[in-house]
């Protein structure tokens, strides 16, 4: 499933996925399954490389992991123990999902916080509209 998980092309998932339905093709019901929940209805897309490339961009370190799990733990789970699956399956789906997808299209927007290096060449472009308009 990893490997599926991290492929980068659409024909390498493609390719992989065969390969994996062939090499476990003795869990029927565990196919019949991930082929009804997840194949079928497209749901693949959500958790793939291939269809997802901007969502696996600077995920390799430890830290990153790190502060993503303290922020599941603080902010979507209230750091209440013992959830059980379901409920974190619906955390996860519904609401923290859509938060990092607004995430990232924020940032690839480039809509929020500036750096200092940003207010300053701000600063200047509108320094240079001003004396245009003077």
């Amino acid at each position: 499933m990893k490997t599926l998980i991290h492929q980068s092309t659409i024909d390498g998932f493609n390719t992989m996925l065969e390969q994996f339905k062939l090499k476990y093709s003795n869990h029927v019901r565990f196919l019949n399954y991930l082929d009804t929940y997840y194949i079928q209805n497209g749901w693949y897309r959500h958790w793939c490389k291939a269809f997802q490339p901007d969502r696996f961009t600077n995920m390799e370190t430890n830290n990153y992991v790190e502060s993503w799990h303290n922020q599941l733990k603080s902010m979507y789970l209230k750091r209440k123990g013992n959830r059980r699956v379901d409920r974190l399956i619906y955390i996860l789906v519904n609401d923290v999902e859509p938060d990092y997808i607004s995430t990232v299209n924020r940032l690839v927007l480039r809509i929020g916080r500036m750096s200092p290096d940003e207010r300053e060449a701000r600063k200047k472009c509108s320094w240079r509209c001003q004396s245009l308009r003077n």
